[in-house]
């Protein structure tokens, strides 16, 4: 199976890839947040590295949120455009979900949207349940704690796989947002 899975949720590029029993990795300039103008180029060199191009993809993955509003929008555009081209499946996974795809027991992973207030995922036993907080409300969740910027290449991949695995696939991805964007909040939408 060949899975090309792609995250523009944060402040870098992320694309990982599984051939067969081969795994790769491709995280961008920290803070260049030029996703839309560079993401294509970046697919293009990592399938051509890999002496694959688009159209040897069997399965798509995608990061649908939360994270950078327009960041969200450019991964999944470009993913749906992909699939749909293609014919081919996505595995759409969050970013709260993705550090939390190897772990056992109780977890709870954060992400931080400044101001003391977190996007925050629970997971357990199967069960997930997302959630805008404050330092305080997570301080008192039990539960192993992990932060969502603290995700790696092969994180995205693994619950990527996972997702393969148990079958939950889709045709076309949608964004995942906790909150309205700053924009619709100050339009009253």
């Amino acid at each position: 199976m060949i899975l090309l899975a792609i995250d523009t949720t944060a402040e870098s590029i992320v694309l990982a890839l599984k051939n067969g029993d081969n795994e790769d990795y491709f995280v961008g300039e920290r803070g260049a947040k030029k996703h839309n103008s560079v993401l294509l180029s970046e697919i293009d060199g990592f399938l051509a590295k890999n002496a694959l191009t688009l159209s040897d993809v069997e399965i798509f993955g995608v990061v649908t949120g939360p994270g950078s509003f327009t960041g969200i929008r450019v991964g999944v555009a470009t993913v749906n455009a992909f699939a749909f081209a293609t014919g081919k499946k996505i595995a759409e996974v969050t970013s709260l979900e993705v550090p939390s795809c190897s772990e056992n027991g109780k977890v709870i992973v954060t992400l931080d949207c400044r101001h003391g207030n977190y996007y925050c995922g629970i997971f357990e036993n199967g069960k997930k349940e997302y959630l805008a907080l404050n330092e305080a409300e997570i301080a008192v969740l039990e539960g192993k704690k992990l932060k969502a910027e603290d995700a790696t290449p092969s994180d995205l991949l693994r619950c990527c796989l996972e997702k393969v695995r148990k079958g939950e696939l889709c045709s076309q991805a949608k964004p995942f947002y906790l909150k309205k964007s700053s924009a619709e909040r100050e339009k009253g939408l």
